[in-house]
Parts: structure tokens; C-alpha cells; sequence
């Protein structure tokens, strides 16, 4: 027997072998947000009109596609999250959350829209590749790439399919929408939101601490976007109160970009171009068709509300809440309101994704 200060020889093993697994993920992990980090000054010396969030997802998707081993843990996408919630939250005010309750009404028919013109969407995806039904709806179905994973497992459908649809949606509305509206301003008045002063890194550091209690709350209920909204809703109670001394400071804001880009960039893999390539190219149809017809349904909005066309677009654009918020933030609209809107249509399509796939596929196999 080895003596009793000894570690066993397949223990140590066991120990050395995860030490250097743990090693080489935390150094790929780095790696991969410092190339972000790379990719969102590119993104400013370009113009972009979101660099750190587009920058860094454009290159990080660029290298994943090629093969490059570029690594994101679910961790770093929580703690985006996190940072994106607790600054969207402190633009919350009484007469905001009046607002967005006034509108809720629109916002539910918003988020119906989206789900029919999905349905729509799914139609030409059967055209393009060999997709069943209920695979196809849930595809091209506007809520998250785990949320519509999950239903695919509850009524047998093909995750495949979902993922490489949901990921591309995803990716392409980030990178789009920037650049739409910044179009958009530019034909007309932005209507940017007023905000105060940064405000001090005590108070960052106590109100990120209140924060992290929500965060925690949320996701003890394994809710979507638990962190988002966890941070969020304490933010938005605070600031409902009077009680946020300012905006977050810009450098939390370009950290929050870069950690939203990479998350999403890290998820294209290099059979999107081999064995997936069919699906990949079928995105390119279908995500620019939700785009264009949620752009229109925005344009119509803005008419009957008498609200910025800017906001509204990306209040309904199809892709998640935390990337529309950021961006919302980041530009200077008003974050709270697209966020009242994203947060409706995710409800109401986690809601009703499993029904529409089911009813949909009846529809079509008649």
C-alpha cells in the first residue's frame, strides 16, 4: 500500500488529466474572447454601428466555420446575460413601465405576427431541403436555439434542423439589425433617449450585487434567459423607485457586446458548410424573409403608434432578447420598450410552439 500522504498513481492521473483539460479550456476560452476583443476594435475602425457585438461575432463565426477550435462555456453566455440585463434595467422608469403596459395589447399581436409569418417561413424551408412539418415550424420559429430544442424533444422532432436554422437566425439578425437601423436614423430622426451620467463604480459594483441575487433567483427556475431577466427585474424595481444614480459606464457596455458576440459566433461549427451546407443556404431564404416582413410589420407600427420606426424594429426583430436590448442600449433607443416587446414574443412562442408545430404539421399532411 502506498503510504498515507501518497496520492494513488490512477488518482493522480485522474487529477493531472482534469487540471489539464481545465487548462486548455479556460486557455481556449481566453483565447477566443481576446480575439473578440480583436474583432470589435476591427469593428470600430470599420464604422459599425454595434463593433464590439458584430465584430466579435463576425470573426469568431468566421473561425469557427473554418475549423478553428474557438470555445464558449455557458458561463460566459449567463454572464452576458447578466451585465446586459442589469444595463438595460437601470432605463426603466414609472412612466416607461405605463408605456409598455399601455402597448401590451400591440405587442401580444406583434408576437402572433412573427409566429405567422414563421409559419410562412416553414413552408419555404420544405421547399428547399427535406424537413418534415413540425421540424420545419419549429426551425424557423422565433425563440431561443434550447428553448425550440427542447419542444423538438417533446414532440419528436428533428434537432438537427432547428439548431442550424436557430443559430443562423440568430446570427444574421445581430449582424443585420445594426446596420438597418442605423440606416433607418439616418433617413429620419433616431429619437435617442436621454441619459444621465455614468454613474460610479461603487454604485456598478452594488447594484451588479443586487442584480445577482435576481439572476440567481430566475435561474433556480431554469427559466429562458434566466440571467437576463433576473438582472433585469431588480434593475427595473430600482430604477421604478428612483433609486439608479445614473447609466452603467461604457466600458461594461463593450464588455456585455463582446461576450453576446462570441457566445453567438462560437456556435458555427465547420459541417454548417459540409453535411449541413443545404440547411445553412436554406437559412439564407428564410431569415431574410422574417427580417424584411417583421421590418414591414415595424414600418406599420410605427404609423398606428406614433413610436420611432428604430425602436420598433428591433422590438420585433426576430432574434433574442438580450442581443435586441444590447443593441437597443448601445445605440440609444429606448432598450426598456424593445425589451417589453421581445420578452411578450418569447412567452407567447415557448407558449404556443409545440401547438403551432403540431397543428401546422395536420395542416399540410392533409
Amino acid at each position: 500500500m502506498p503510504p498515507p500522504n501518497e496520492i494513488p498513481p490512477k488518482t493522480s492521473d485522474a487529477a493531472r488529466a482534469w487540471l489539464t483539460s481545465l487548462a486548455v479550456t479556460t486557455a481556449a476560452l481566453l483565447a477566443t474572447v481576446a480575439v473578440g476583443f480583436v474583432g470589435g476594435f476591427v469593428g470600430e475602425l470599420l464604422n459599425f454601428p454595434l463593433p464590439y457585438m458584430t465584430g466579435s461575432l463576425i470573426i469568431t463565426a468566421t473561425l469557427g466555420l473554418s475549423g478553428v477550435p474557438v470555445r464558449s462555456v455557458w458561463q460566459a453566455r449567463a454572464a452576458g446575460q447578466f451585465v446586459t440585463g442589469a444595463a438595460v434595467g437601470t432605463t426603466f422608469t414609472p412612466a416607461i413601465m405605463v408605456t409598455i403596459l399601455t402597448l401590451l395589447p400591440a405587442m401580444v399581436l406583434g408576437a402572433l405576427a412573427s409566429i405567422a409569418i414563421a409559419l410562412v417561413g416553414a413552408l419555404i424551408l420544405m421547399r428547399l431541403v427535406a424537413v418534415d412539418a413540425r421540424t420545419a415550424v419549429l426551425a424557423v420559429m422565433p425563440g431561443g436555439v434550447i428553448e425550440m430544442a427542447n419542444v423538438a424533444k417533446r414532440i419528436d422532432a428533428d434537432p438537427l434542423p432547428i439548431m442550424v436554422l436557430q443559430t443562423m437566425r440568430v446570427g444574421l439578425t445581430v449582424c443585420a439589425a445594426p446596420f438597418v437601423v442605423s440606416a433607418l436614423a439616418e433617413v429620419g430622426a433616431r429619437n435617442v433617449v436621454t441619459q444621465g451620467e455614468a454613474m460610479s463604480w461603487l454604485a456598478v459594483l452594488a447594484l451588479m450585487g443586487a442584480s445577482l441575487l435576481g439572476g440567481l433567483a430566475l435561474n433556480r427556475f431554469a427559466l429562458p434567459n434566466a440571467w437576463f431577466l433576473g438582472s433585469l427585474f431588480v434593475m427595473a424595481a430600482l430604477g421604478a423607485l428612483g433609486l439608479i444614480p445614473g447609466r452603467v459606464p461604457e466600458p461594461i457596455l463593450i464588455v456585455a457586446q463582446v461576450i453576446v458576440g462570441v457566445s453567438i459566433g462560437t456556435q458555427f461549427k465547420p459541417e454548417f458548410l459540409t453535411r449541413l451546407l443545404r440547411l445553412l443556404l436554406a437559412s439564407l431564404v428564410t431569415v431574410p424573409f422574417a427580417l424584411v416582413m417583421l421590418a414591414l410589420l415595424a414600418a406599420l407600427y410605427s404609423l398606428i403608434l406614433g413610436l420611432p420606426v428604430t425602436t420598433l424594429v428591433l422590438a420585433l426583430a426576430p432574434a433574442g432578447i438580450a442581443e435586441m436590448a444590447l443593441t437597443g442600449k448601445v445605440l440609444g433607443l429606448d432598450a426598456a420598450l424593445i425589451t417589453g416587446f421581445q420578452i411578450v414574443r418569447i412567452i407567447t412562442t415557448l407558449g404556443l410552439a409545440a401547438w403551432v408545430a403540431l397543428r401546422f404539421e395536420r395542416l399540410v399532411t392533409r
